[in-house]
């Protein structure tokens, strides 16, 4: 069973690994780490994107802020 990861603003967040990833052909692979500066920005961004009130979104609300 394959999960889609949600994107935010081009980069695809992964809150397993706590990081944003973007892939593009002619600049490579761009990582940004939640724990960055530009990753605590994303990062306050895409949570304010979240419905607690979806299962799916609380969950994923829980696993950022283990």
């Amino acid at each position: 069973m394959s999960t889609c990861l949600p994107v935010f603003k081009g980069y695809t967040v992964d809150v397993r690994l706590n990081e944003f990833r973007k892939a593009d052909p002619k600049k490579g692979l761009e990582f940004i780490r939640f724990d960055s500066l530009e990753g605590e920005e994303l990062l306050s961004g895409f949570i304010q994107t979240l419905d607690v009130k979806s299962a799916k979104d609380y969950q994923m609300l829980l696993s950022i802020w283990e």
